[in-house]
């Protein structure tokens, strides 16, 4: 009825790789999302300093 209900599975290892892989994949971008402000705080040469003035 549908063909790909019959497939074979995939090998263990193959999928522990592949998961591997996705993982450090998933691990890198979170790092790149997390440290790309603190790069663009540090490239910018605005002075943010709050000053309050009575």
């Amino acid at each position: 009825m549908f063909p790909g209900m019959f497939a074979r599975k995939p090998d263990k290892e193959v999928a522990l790789k592949q998961l591997r892989s996705h993982v450090a994949m998933f691990g890198v971008w979170v790092t790149v999302v997390r440290i790309t402000p603190y790069v663009l705080h540090y490239f910018s040469d605005r002075n943010e300093q709050l000053n309050l003035d009575f």
